[in-house]
Formats: C-alpha cells, sequence, structure tokens
C-alpha cells in the first residue's frame, strides 16, 4: 500500500503503477508542495465520484486540478494574455488559480462548466511534475485535514504532520496506493488562492496562504 521515494528522484516504478491506478479509476495519495491530497485522474468519472465520496463533500464543491505546467493548465481553464504576463512568473509555486473552464473540461467534471470556475494548481514538486508528466493528463485532488486524521485516530496529540502510515490506518480499505517521498518540507499555510475568472481579468485574492500575492496588490 504504502510506496517509499525519494522525493527528488522517484522511483520510475512507482510512478509507472501509481499511472495505472490513476487509469483504472483508483484514488492515490501523494504529498504535493502544500499538503497530503487524495488523487484521480481528471478523465475518469469512476475516480471522480470516488473522490469526491472519499472527501465527504457536495459535488459543487470545487477540487484542484493539478497541471504540470501553463500550456497544460490552459487546454482546461481559460488562460488570457494579461493573465499568463502574471502567472508564468510564480509557477511551479503553492498557488491555486481559479479559471473559467474552456469547452475541454471532461465528462468527469462537467459540474465545473455549469458553474463558469476551475481551480488549478502547477505545484513545486518533483513527484507532482514526474506523475503528471507520465500519466499525461492532469490530476484531480482534494486535500487531506490533519485535523480529521487526528480525530479518526482519537490522539490527544496535535501535530502539523500528517504521516503515510496514519492515512493508510484510516483510509487504507478507499484508495489502492499512498506514495512516500520520506523527509520533505510542506509550504506553511496552504496554497494561495487567486480568481482570475472575473470579466475584467483583475486578480482577486481569495486566501493569502505561502505563495506570495503582493503581484496582486
Amino acid at each position: 500500500m504504502i510506496h517509499y521515494v525519494v522525493a527528488k528522484n522517484p522511483d520510475d516504478r512507482v510512478i509507472d503503477l501509481a499511472s495505472q491506478k490513476l487509469a483504472g479509476g483508483g484514488i492515490i495519495v501523494f504529498p504535493t508542495d502544500t499538503s497530503w491530497v487524495f488523487a484521480a485522474s481528471l478523465m475518469s468519472k469512476k475516480g471522480v465520484d470516488a473522490l469526491y465520496r472519499i472527501k465527504g463533500v457536495d459535488r459543487k464543491r470545487h477540487l484542484s486540478v493539478l497541471c504540470n505546467n501553463i500550456s497544460q493548465a490552459s487546454r482546461y481553464g481559460v488562460v488570457s494574455n494579461f493573465t499568463y504576463k502574471i502567472i508564468h512568473k510564480i509557477v511551479p509555486g503553492p498557488y491555486t488559480f481559479i479559471l473559467n473552464p474552456t469547452r475541454d473540461i471532461p465528462r468527469s467534471i462537467r459540474d465545473y462548466r455549469k458553474q463558469k470556475q476551475i481551480g488549478i494548481r502547477i505545484p513545486e514538486s518533483v513527484l507532482c511534475e514526474r506523475l503528471i508528466s507520465h500519466f499525461h493528463y492532469p490530476i484531480i485532488t482534494g486535500s487531506i485535514d490533519k485535523n480529521s486524521i487526528l480525530d479518526d485516530l482519537n490522539s490527544d496529540v496535535r501535530t502539523d504532520e500528517i504521516y503515510s502510515y496514519q492515512i493508510e490506518e484510516i483510509f487504507g480499505h478507499q484508495v489502492e496506493m499512498i506514495i512516500d517521498p520520506g523527509e520533505f518540507e510542506l509550504a506553511i499555510g496552504g496554497s494561495s488562492v487567486v480568481d482570475f475568472s472575473s470579466d475584467d481579468e483583475i486578480p482577486i485574492v481569495i486566501r493569502e496562504g505561502a505563495g506570495d500575492v503582493s503581484f496582486v496588490i
């Protein structure tokens, strides 16, 4: 269940196995640059449905789509020249960009098109980059709440860290694979969320997290 890799040079065999799990509609778990996440293939309705079930949230709530680069992101979210000039200077990094969806949004997340928004991340993570490159498609993710982990474990110890063995203990029957890159640091505060979806293209900071948002001011 848990596969250990080197953060800056993840094993190709593990990456290949993770791609197979995603292609089959399975849920896998790994850390991005800001949090541990549940992940599914953006192209798999089975996987997306399972992701919403394990997160326990309504389909109207948006989850983040991980992309490798702006080119891939622009296939699913509208990136104007104005938006590109801003974000190409700060990615990869701890940001979530709220964009208007394109017509290429797959049926697995068709509700996004109705609500006119999609959240896209280009994380600074070798593991994420290698996985998305090998899989060839973006990955939709939902973050794992550390407080819910501790509550489910009935633990009195509060920590800012989540460990793979804790995730396996609670969610092992619902996920097919956990990738643990060993020693690594998550950005404190989560991703900064910036909305570029307004008609006037003026970016709006929805949440200030680890990413510097001074470019908005």
